[in-house]
This record gives C-alpha cells, structure tokens and sequence, in this order.
C-alpha cells in the first residue's frame, strides 16, 4: 500500500512539472508572437530597454493570460484588444486579418502562372516568325541582298 501511494505521488509530480514545463514553452512560444509596446520593434519577452513601463506591465498579463486561457489564439486576441491589432505580430486567422495569410501564396501561385504562359508564348513565337518570314519572299529578297552586301 505504501509503495502505491508513493507511485501515484510520482506521477502526480510528474504530471504537475510537465504541466509547469508546457505552461512555460507556451509562454515563450507567445512572447515571440508579440511585440513591445514601447515603439521599440524587438518582440516582448526580448526588450532591452531598461524600465521600460510597457514591457514589464505586458509580461505581466502575458504571465496571467497564459494561466486564465487554455487557448494561444485567445491569449493573442486578448493583446489584439488590449494593445491593439499591431501588438501581436502573426495575423489572425479570421476576418480580414485572414487576408494576410491568403494573399501572399495566391500572388506567388498568379505570378508563377502568368511567367509560365509568358514563357509559353515566348517560345512559340519565333516559331511562327520563322514560318512567317519563309512564306514571304519579299522579305527573304531582302535577306538575301543584306547577306550579300554585308559578305556574312
């Protein structure tokens, strides 16, 4: 019975410090997400400024949003409104923020396609020249005369 108890206490702590460890790998992974208010560009968890009001007061609720929602994208809106939508650096996945995730992969695939057909068309371009100028003997007179007179 001893030996029991003493196992499940094992597994209880296991079970609290892998919790712990997850909570803090959460709270990392979102501190990148966001940044300083403070004007300075880094993100939050990476601000240098020394008594810099608004990062101190921003890791804080960091810290209590990552304990009060189970969710990344909730602790991310919750800055969004707080400190506004350019607080948090990676756009949302909803509304017009979704437009941000959309568009790059869709202009990269429309520019892919028209440099496919420019090429497709650039090639069978000469083709037809030549078909072109061959059928037209006037042209192929004047070939023949430039030939001529430049001895090439």
């Amino acid at each position: 019975m001893k030996r029991l108890a003493e196992i499940l206490l094992l597994c209880l702590a296991v079970s609290l410090l892998m919790g712990a460890d997850n909570q803090n790998e959460r709270y990392e992974r979102l501190g990148g997400k966001i940044m300083c208010a403070c004007g300075c560009s880094q993100m939050l968890l990476k601000c240098n400024h020394v008594g810099c009001q608004d990062s101190d007061r921003m890791i804080r609720q960091l810290r209590a949003t990552v304990q009060q929602y189970s969710s990344d994208e909730d602790v991310l809106n919750f800055f969004r409104r707080n400190w506004g939508v350019t607080a948090v650096v990676e756009p949302g996945a909803h509304g017009l923020e979704l437009w941000a995730w959309i568009l790059p992969p869709l202009a990269l695939g429309v520019g892919l396609l028209l440099v496919i057909l420019t090429v497709r068309n650039w090639r069978s371009r000469p083709a037809q020249a030549t078909a072109a100028a061959k059928l037209d003997p006037h042209l192929e007179a004047l070939r023949d005369r430039a030939r001529r007179e430049t001895q090439v």
